[in-house]
């Protein structure tokens, strides 16, 4: 009986981890789940698209599916793993019309990255903040540029919310960005180096607002502003650029 090998997240972990187990067994029965309905892309890239540097979004895929048919591993897109039962050696996965299905397995790698992080904010379970994450996120805030939007708020100032802010900027837009910490990229970068690269963003027109937290999303069920430093700041775009957590749900 060939080995069932079951990898839960279908980028470039658990596509590595995939092909690293085909080349040291050949008839092992290998399955990736991802709950994207894209697997194998870049992620680095997506600001670039929006951009324009970067063509489209299809350009981002690193791993076609020739690749995944050529190594005989079958990919299961638009599915979410909901629970695992380590006893009896199974996945339990939802598909997109809500299918529930029973996954054995001998072997389970567990690569499912991280997802968008949104802090404890009062009224952040409104509709209209986007992430950059993922292609569907990336092609949401296309569109709305596509449609018209005129300026954006970045909540954070981390390396996704500067390089979404250079793209919007390109993009013709007006960008703000909010940064709880007195600098940018408080994470990477000393408090000179980050000053510098203050001024420069803020010679294309960028405007970073420093030590101010975002205190609430403001808006009936859709946001229609923030709080931030007790001012309101209002937008067309509001981008949650807080970082990411491990998705370990």
């Amino acid at each position: 009986m060939p080995q069932k090998i079951v990898i839960i997240g279908a980028n470039a972990a658990g596509i590595e981890a995939a092909s690293s187990a085909r080349k040291k067994d050949r008839t092992a029965e290998i399955t990736l789940i991802t709950k994207e309905k894209t697997a194998g892309y870049s992620r680095c890239g997506l600001p670039f698209v929006i951009s324009g540097a970067i063509s489209h979004f299809k350009a981002l895929t690193v791993y076609p599916l020739a690749y995944f048919q050529m190594l005989k591993l079958n990919l299961r897109t638009q599915t979410t793993a909901i629970a695992i039962n380590i006893k009896e050696k199974t996945i339990t996965v939802q598909t997109l019309e809500r299918i529930i299905e029973i996954i054995p397995y001998d072997k389970l790698v567990i690569a499912t990255g991280a997802d968008s992080f949104m802090p404890p904010i009062k009224g952040r379970e409104k509709h209209g903040v986007l992430n950059l994450r993922s292609l569907d996120d990336g092609e949401k805030i296309d569109a709305a540029i596509k449609a018209g939007a005129k300026s954006a708020i970045i909540m954070g100032a981390g390396l996704i919310g500067l390089e979404l802010g250079v793209a919007l900027n390109e993009k013709g837009l007006q960008v703000t960005i909010v940064e709880m910490q007195p600098q940018i990229l408080p994470q990477l970068l000393d408090a000179d180096m980050a000053k510098l690269v203050q001024t420069h963003l803020e010679q294309r027109d960028i405007k970073c607002l420093l030590g101010n937290a975002v205190e609430e999303i403001l808006g009936e069920e859709k946001v229609s502003s923030i709080k931030a430093g007790g001012e309101n700041f209002m937008a067309d775009l509001y981008i949650n650029a807080f970082g990411v957590r491990a998705n370990t749900q």
